[in-house]
C-alpha cells in the first residue's frame, strides 16, 4: 500500500499545501506535525523553507522524506528543494540512500535506543537501598509509535505509546500524553535527558492513558481518561491543549487534579512573556508553583516572578538531593533589572513559625565588555527563631553574553560573610555546563538566598542555611551528569549526591 501510494505521485512536483492531512498521517506524520505543516504551508515559501530548517530529530526526519518523495516545490521554476540542497526534477538525481527502500516499501523514519542511569547518594543516615538506584533500558519508534523495557534497581517494567489514527493509548513506567513532571513521578528515578524530541519523558509509576486527539482548525486537542494509582486509586480524565501549552488531569472519587501551564507570548510593542506552572490540589494539602518572565524588546528590563508551596509530600516526586522539608514552606520571589545591571529583590518565606523576608538592590560601578563589577544592598529580616534583622553589603564580578553567565563575589554580614558563584557555559544548541556553589562563613542568622536547579520550571529559588554547597551539571542530548555536594554547620554528615544518564540512538 505503502509502494502504491508513492509510486502514484512519482514524477509529479506538488506544492506544500498541494498536500492533503490524511496524506501526511498516511506517511507517518504525528496530528500536531501534519497541522504545522498545513498552516506554514499557507504561508510565504520562505517562511515554509525556514520552519523546515528549525524542524530536529523525528519530525526533521519525517518532513525531508515526505518533501524528497512527494517532490515537493516552493517556486514555479521546476526545482525542488531537499534539506539546504537544491535538487534537479529528474528522480535520478536522488542519491542512492535517497532511493533505499525496506521490504515494507517506503518506511517511516525508526530507530533504536538504549541506555542507562546510576546515581548515588551518600548520607550516613539513610538506608543503603535508598542510598543507590541504577536502570538500564532499551526502546524503539517509528511510524509514531514507541515502546520501552527497562529494569529499575531489581524491578522490571515496559512502557509503550500507541496511535492509531486520532486515538492515543499509552502504558507502563515511562509514556504519558500529559507533560506533568510532578504526576506519578516514580520517587527514584529522575530524567535530566528529557527534551524535544527525545525518547526518554520523566519515569513514572505504572499508569495508563487511552485518548482522542482531535483537530480543529490546523490545531491539536486531546482528552481521554486515565489511571495512575500511585496519583489517585480512582480513574478520572485528561486534558492536552495544542503544543502542550496546557493540561490538567482530574479523579472524580477524591476530587484530585494537577494543572500543567507552559506558554509565551510575543508582542511588538510589549516583548515577550512567558509562564510556567504546574500544581496538585488536594484535600490532604495542596503544592506547587507559578513563574512568570517578562522581557522588553532587546531585553533591556526583565522582570522574573515565582511563587511556590513546597512540601514533604512533594518530595519523593523530585530529585532526592535537594533537602526535604520538614513542613510545608510557601515562597515568593521577584527580581526586575535593566540590562541585569540595573534592579531590586524581593523575598518573603513562611514555613512553620518562621517568617523571613529581605529586600535588594544593585548597581555597577564598573562597566566593560570583559564584565562588570556590581555592588549589592540586601537586608534580611527573620522572626519566630531569632528574631533578627542584618545587613548584608556585596560585590560582584558578572560577565553575560546570551545564556552564558560568569558570575562570583562576596557578601559581608555582621555575623559573618558568604561567597556566591555560578558559571554557565553553552556549546552549540544543545550543550549546556553549569557550576554553582556557595560557602558561608561565620554564623549568620538568616539563610541564604539560592538559586537551585530547576525541574519542571526554567527558574527557581529557594532559601537554605547549609554551610557549603557545590554543585555541578552537564547536559547534552545523550549524556548527563549531576554532582551535588553539601555540608552543614557544625555537622559530620555532608551530602553527596551523583547522577549520570547515558542515552544512545541508532537510527534504522
Amino acid at each position: 500500500m505503502w509502494i502504491s501510494f508513492v509510486q502514484s505521485l512519482s514524477g509529479v512536483e506538488k506544492k506544500p499545501d498541494q498536500v492533503t492531512i490524511p496524506q501526511l498521517l498516511k506517511a507517518g506524520f504525528p496530528p500536531h506535525l501534519a497541522a504545522a505543516w498545513k498552516e506554514k504551508s499557507k504561508q510565504a515559501p520562505e517562511k515554509f523553507l525556514e520552519w523546515k530548517k528549525s524542524l530536529k530529530g523525528k519530525e526533521a526526519a519525517l518532513v525531508s522524506k515526505v518533501w524528497k518523495e512527494q517532490e515537493i516545490t516552493l517556486y514555479d521554476n521546476k526545482q525542488k528543494f531537499a534539506g539546504n540542497k537544491t535538487l534537479p526534477k529528474n528522480k535520478s538525481s536522488l542519491s542512492k540512500e535517497d532511493n533505499t527502500k525496506t521490504k515494507e516499501g517506503f518506511d517511516s523514519p525508526s530507530e533504536i535506543f538504549f541506555g542507562m542511569s546510576y546515581q548515588n547518594l551518600d548520607v550516613r543516615y539513610l538506608p543503603r537501598k535508598e542510598k543507590n538506584h541504577s536502570s538500564v533500558f532499551l526502546g524503539g519508534r517509528g511510524k509514531g509509535q514507541i515502546w520501552i523495557l527497562e529494569k529499575r534497581d531489581e524491578e522490571f517494567s515496559y512502557g509503550v505509546n500507541l496511535t492509531y489514527q486520532t486515538f492515543r493509548f499509552t502504558s507502563g513506567n515511562r509514556y504519558k500524553p500529559i507533560p506533568h513532571f510532578y504526576f506519578a513521578k516514580d520517587p527514584n528515578f529522575y530524567s535530566q535527558l528529557e527534551r524535544t524530541g527525545s525518547p526518554l519523558p520523566q519515569p513514572i509509576t505504572l499508569s495508563n492513558f487511552f485518548g482522542y486527539r482531535l483537530l480543529v482548525d490546523t490545531k491539536e486537542y486531546e482528552l481521554g481518561i486515565y489511571h495512575a494509582n500511585a496519583f489517585s486509586s480512582y480513574p478520572g480524565l485528561y486534558f492536552v491543549s495544542p503544543n502542550k501549552s496546557y493540561s490538567g488531569v482530574w479523579s472524580g472519587g477524591d476530587n484530585k487534579s494537577s494543572l500543567y501551564i507552559n506558554d509565551a507570548w510575543n508582542s511588538k510593542d510589549w516583548g515577550t512573556h512567558r509562564i510556567q506552572s504546574e500544581s496538585i490540589y488536594n484535600k490532604q494539602e495542596s503544592v506547587g508553583f507559578v513563574y512568570l518572565k517578562s522581557e522588553s524588546l532587546e531585553s533591556k528590563f526583565i522582570l522574573d516572578a515565582t511563587v511556590y508551596r513546597d512540601s514533604p509530600l512533594l518530595y519523593g516526586m523530585v530529585s532526592p538531593d535537594e533537602v526535604r522539608p520538614q513542613i510545608p514552606q510557601n515562597l515568593g520571589y521577584t527580581r526586575m533589572s535593566f540590562k541585569h545591571l540595573v534592579g531590586s529583590e524581593f523575598l518573603s518565606s513562611i514555613e512553620g513559625h518562621r517568617y523571613e523576608n529581605g529586600r535588594s538592590g544593585f548597581f555597577p560601578f564598573f562597566l566593560s565588555e570583559w564584565g562588570n563589577l556590581i555592588y549589592r544592598y540586601r537586608e534580611y529580616n527573620e522572626t519566630g527563631n531569632y528574631h533578627w534583622n542584618e545587613i548584608g553589603r556585596a560585590a560582584f564580578y558578572e560577565w553575560r553574553k546570551e545564556k552564558a553567565v560568569v558570575s562570583f563575589g562576596f557578601e559581608s554580614r555582621e555575623n559573618g560573610g558568604q561567597w556566591e558563584g555560578k558559571l554557565a557555559i553553552p556549546f552549540g544548541t544543545s550543550n549546556l555546563l553549569e557550576f554553582s556553589g556557595i560557602f558561608r562563613e561565620g554564623q549568620p542568622k538568616t539563610r541564604a538566598w539560592f538559586e537551585n536547579w530547576t525541574y519542571a520550571t526554567d527558574f527557581n529559588i529557594n532559601l537554605n542555611d547549609r554551610a557549603e554547597i557545590i554543585k555541578l551539571k552537564w547536559v547534552s542530548p545523550f549524556i548527563s551528569l549531576n554532582v551535588s555536594y553539601s555540608e552543614k554547620e557544625n555537622d559530620p554528615n555532608p551530602i553527596l549526591f551523583i547522577n549520570f544518564q547515558l542515552l544512545q540512538k541508532i537510527d534504522l
